[in-house]
């Protein structure tokens, strides 16, 4: 615990120095004239509310080769919580986060079609269907910035066990796993080679692929619940045949994979772990391990994160010139790639992976130089073809996913034969009165 909060208090150390710094630079921003006597306030300021405390670092970047324009970072935890501004607020020019896709972007974006008829951008950098969802009625109102995948990793001295080069399907990391499983002479499991049970995210992944499409309809939240109850019933299948009962597979996670996922595969007893993108190359970085993984697939498709990073112009922008140029430059790839050399050579504990803590929405900054600092990445970069995009979700849906769906799958997998378990609408009700009441 001591050291966790020591970690904490370097990132937060590290965070404000780097706001210092391009508050700092924000200061010496100079107009035409080269006049250093303006303040920041008097300058062509380009607001940006962002969640991405690293986006300090490419303000920085900016700032340095811009003269007319500066950028300064406003950090908000959830900035489409933030629409529209207060009333006492400086209204942001440009919002980066998650949650902005909505079924009324118009409402806070401001059209960027523009960007594209005026050739400040090519649609033909970006993956298409990462583009695509930042349309509404054909309008590009979004713009992707980043994204993340589900992967599960192994040892690699169990690589000779994993049937595919690339990516495993739901019934390709069951059967391997299975196989993985052992038992001593008194019948009790020393190797139990996935425990579905030991990651509710796994659990809410599980429904997303098999189509529970949780989504946000006139404001509320809808799903598919045969969907959602197949996924339920295939799980508990899963614990029940292969890992003979929920409550084994929970006693065996919390005697034996009580450490950090990475160093469970690498400890014998069990054979993959789950995890995201993010983590998984951030960790690889900053430590030498000796594991690899695969990208998690089902029909061909590979689901992003839902959290992907979408960027947009706010529709009463007071400086649309200049978020227009700073979006031009952002979305450049000379100059993401002066974003991941300037973070390689910082070499600063608390970065985040790739671009803006994912995968680059730039095909060829993820295909070509994402993998120049991420080395693992060489050898199986993301399949272009099987990206699918999440659909639209409330600015609430971490905490949504997290309090109710992921409780609800997991309380209906554990439920005894003919138990009543909670519905996933009681769930709902519980947390509605945590958020609003």
């Amino acid at each position: 615990m001591h050291c966790k909060n020591l970690i904490l208090k370097r990132s937060k150390f590290i965070f404000s120095s780097l706001l210092i710094c391009t508050g700092l630079m924000l200061s010496g921003c100079v107009n035409k004239a080269g006049s250093r006597k303006r303040t920041v306030y008097q300058q062509n300021r380009i607001v940006i509310w962002t969640s991405c405390r690293e986006f300090a670092q490419y303000i920085e970047l900016f700032n340095r080769q811009h003269t007319d324009n500066c950028a300064i970072l406003v950090y908000k935890e959830n900035p489409a919580l933030s629409l529209p501004p207060a009333k006492d607020e400086n209204p942001p020019d440009i919002i980066v986060g998650s949650w902005l896709r909505t079924d009324s972007p118009q409402k806070n974006f401001k059209s960027l079609d523009y960007l594209f008829d005026t050739k400040k951008l090519t649609s033909d950098i970006f993956y298409p269907q990462l583009l695509d969802s930042g349309k509404r009625k054909h309008v590009q109102f979004l713009l992707p910035v980043s994204f993340n995948l589900p992967a599960i990793i192994f040892s690699t001295d169990n690589k000779e066990l994993i049937p595919d080069s690339y990516v495993l399907s739901f019934d390709q990391i069951r059967s391997t796993a299975s196989a993985f499983n052992a038992k001593n002479k008194k019948g009790a499991y020393t190797k139990i080679g996935f425990t579905p049970l030991g990651n509710n995210e796994f659990l809410y992944l599980v429904a997303k692929m098999q189509g529970a499409d949780f989504r946000e309809e006139k404001g509320e939240i809808s799903w598919d619940g045969q969907a959602l109850n197949d996924s339920v019933t295939n799980l508990r299948d899963w614990i029940y045949k292969e890992n003979s009962s929920p409550q084994i597979e929970e006693d065996f996670t919390f005697k034996y994979l009580f450490m950090p996922y990475y160093r469970q595969v690498s400890s014998g007893r069990t054979l993959f772990a789950y995890t995201t993108s993010d983590n998984l190359f951030k960790i690889l970085k900053e430590q030498d391990l000796s594991v690899d993984y695969r990208w998690i697939v089902n029909n061909d498709s590979i689901f992003i994160e839902d959290s992907c990073t979408m960027m947009g112009i706010y529709k009463k922008a007071a400086n649309q010139v200049g978020a227009t140029e700073f979006i031009s430059w952002f979305f450049q790839s000379v100059n993401q790639r002066d974003i991941l050399e300037s973070k390689d050579r910082m070499n600063l504990e608390t970065d985040l992976f790739g671009i803006a803590g994912g995968f680059s929405s730039i095909r060829d900054v993820t295909e070509h130089v994402l993998p120049v600092y991420y080395n693992q990445l060489l050898t199986n970069l993301p399949p272009a073809q099987m990206l699918t995009v999440p659909q639209k979700l409330p600015a609430r849906w971490e905490s949504y996913r997290t309090l109710v769906v992921e409780p609800y799958i997991k309380g209906a997998v554990t439920s005894a034969e003919g138990e009543q378990s909670q519905t996933l609408h009681d769930y709902e009700k519980e947390w509605r009165k945590k958020v609003f009441d």
